[in-house]
């Protein structure tokens, strides 16, 4: 059984885009950042391309306190 929050993400993100698992790895290793800059076309992609992969990783960021900047 995985106990770790960012592993089960990672597990269900994959098939997803590798920039949005990218962002979960940044995340997931940096535990004092608190606000990741995000391209909105990098949004729009994931919005697009995987929804729900998107909604689960944005779940889990406002879970770990983390804030999107969108530039």
């Amino acid at each position: 059984m995985i106990n770790d929050p960012a592993e089960t993400l990672l597990h269900e993100l994959r098939g997803s885009p590798a920039s949005l698992v990218k962002l979960v790895e940044e995340v997931r290793w940096r535990p004092l950042l608190h606000v990741v800059d995000v391209s909105a076309e990098a949004i729009i992609g994931w919005r697009t391309d995987d929804p729900r992969a998107w909604r689960l990783v944005l779940e889990w960021l406002t879970a770990m306190d983390v804030e999107v900047s969108v530039n």
